[in-house]
């Protein structure tokens, strides 16, 4: 299984189509979105950090419960699941240990961002050196035993970075060898087209509200191969959970009889409760 979504994800990037990429935080989602199409899915370090701990994507989740997590998700189905490894939770001997947990726990790709993480005490974030993203990247190759996971360089492409300092590290990341660049918060045509002139490895994009990038097809001519638009699955999903628990406070759980009949047996498909039913009767138990 874990070298069938591999596989697939090199397909992927190897191709010349830009493919949506569904954000997934569980193993239901994780096979909802690979029965509604969607070739390939990221489980995003903040989803993690809510899911796991409840708290917002401030570096207080550990290399082991994103793990833990990532190893249910990704093996839940044949979707290539993208993880979301942050700045690599320390240095290139932490990075060697992430993609080694990663790689156990089925993931298809790792991005690993070039940011400092925790956030270092003052008003601003900053950016690893080139040495040390660098360092960490060859890190993270030299640790895969699997050369079909993907190494993903991920680096801000927005107003955080100079346009001059975004070009320079993806020329540096594409040098080093990784499978892929990720630019993240990218919403300009313009700076797609700079990072595309000087690298040949396919694109990554996760962008989040103003788009003026078009559609797949206009981003697969630019070199884009994965595009993901935030985590509205997610934040869908647990305003749904807040309503219904609000009209089961409130005593109005009838009114959405329908609905509620519905979800269970979108529960019951994808929690494979008619497999589990011939086990029960096949075992006798």
């Amino acid at each position: 299984m874990l070298n069938v979504a591999r596989n697939k994800l090199q397909m992927i990037l190897e191709s010349n189509d830009c493919n949506v990429c569904a954000s997934v935080f569980d193993p239901l989602s994780s096979r909802m979105a690979e029965s509604i199409g969607f070739n390939v899915g990221i489980l995003g370090g903040s989803i993690s950090s809510l899911m796991q701990l409840g708290v917002p994507d401030i570096s207080l989740l550990t290399l082991s419960e994103l793990a833990d997590h990532a190893r249910r998700v990704c093996r839940a189905s044949t979707l290539p699941v993208i993880v979301d490894g942050d700045s690599g939770y320390g240095n290139a001997l932490n990075v060697t240990r992430l993609i080694q947990e990663l790689e156990f726990a089925g993931a298809a790709g790792v991005t690993i961002e070039d940011t400092v993480l925790p956030k270092p005490y003052g008003p601003s974030h900053s950016l690893a050196s080139l040495a040390e993203a660098t360092s960490k990247l060859k890190a993270a190759l030299d640790a895969r035993q699997d050369e079909s996971l993907a190494v993903i360089a991920r680096t801000p492409a927005d107003s955080n970075q100079s346009l001059s300092s975004i070009l320079e590290r993806v020329d540096r990341y594409t040098q080093v060898g990784v499978d892929a660049i990720c630019a993240f918060g990218l919403s300009n045509p313009e700076t797609l087209a700079a990072i595309k002139g000087v690298t040949s490895l396919p694109i990554m994009i996760i962008s989040y509200g103003d788009n003026r990038l078009g559609n797949p097809e206009v981003l697969a001519a630019q070199g884009v191969r994965v595009y993901m638009r935030g985590h509205t699955p997610f934040e869908n999903a647990i305003g749904t959970v807040y309503q219904s628990l609000i009209d089961t406070y409130n005593e109005q759980s009838e009114s959405a009889s329908v609905s509620h009949l519905t979800s269970k047996r979108i529960i019951s498909n994808f929690s494979h409760q008619a497999h589990f039913d011939q086990l029960f009767q096949a075992y006798d138990i």
